[in-house]
């Protein structure tokens, strides 16, 4: 899982040609994919911004490690809530379903707001600490004795899992089986840092769209584009 920064640097630096493949293929092949295809790189992002938190955990430079962790929580909290059901949508072809990712994406775009943007202008808000090899963010929260933080964690996760789900393509519906299963094993083996974990795990199993990418490039070959 998440124990170091060798693991996180590592993991960055092998998304980077995924990212290269899923975005150049999308682009030629169909550009409503575009949602899907960025998500290999801005995983690579957020594990590359992980790897510097590793490395500047216990330093004295407070203010670098904030906007470590600032920058690793701006995915975690307010890009993939509103972004996964948001490139769902792109791809849809039913209406029905349409207006249900885009309320999704919505809500999340909403809820990603409200776990970021206080963390921007409250340092002591997000005390990181590392718990058994991984970092926990345990990061205060605006909904704190309102919501349970369980409570939170599910919303996000339906967010994130249903619109894969109930697409009707067939790639991202065996990619929200993959996410949702990362989601699950996150809850029940890594509560104590489930942040970090289930992002890593995430990026990870990001690699499929690959596949998925590739897919569509043959389906694609027709209008002119070949796959690689």
């Amino acid at each position: 899982m998440c124990f170091s920064a060798t693991a996180s640097f590592t993991t960055a630096t092998l998304l980077m040609p995924v990212a290269a493949y899923t975005i150049r293929t999308a682009w030629m092949a169909d550009r409503r994919y575009l949602g899907f295809a960025v998500f290999p790189l801005f995983f690579g992002f957020q594990q590359f911004l992980e790897g510097g938190i590793w490395m500047t955990i216990g330093q004295p430079d407070a203010a670098r490690l904030h906007l470590f962790a600032l920058g690793f929580l701006f995915f975690a909290y307010f890009v993939w809530p509103f972004l996964v059901p948001f490139a769902t949508w792109l791809v849809e072809a039913r209406k029905n379903r349409r207006r249900i990712f885009l309320g999704l994406s919505a809500f999340g775009f909403l809820l990603g707001l409200s776990l970021f943007a206080p963390l921007m202008f409250h340092p002591d808000w997000v005390p990181l600490r590392i718990e058994k090899h991984s970092i926990d963010y345990n990061s205060r929260l605006i909904w704190e004795g309102i919501v349970p933080y369980t409570v939170i964690r599910i919303i996000y996760a339906g967010i994130v899992c249903l619109p894969l789900l109930l697409s009707s393509e067939k790639h991202i519906r065996i990619f929200g089986v993959i996410i949702t299963l990362s989601v699950i094993a996150g809850f029940i083996f890594a509560q104590y840092a489930f942040t970090s974990v289930w992002c890593f795990m995430a990026a990870i199993v990001s690699s499929y769209l690959l596949l998925a990418m590739r897919d569509l490039g043959r389906r694609h070959t027709g209008s002119g584009y070949q796959a690689v």
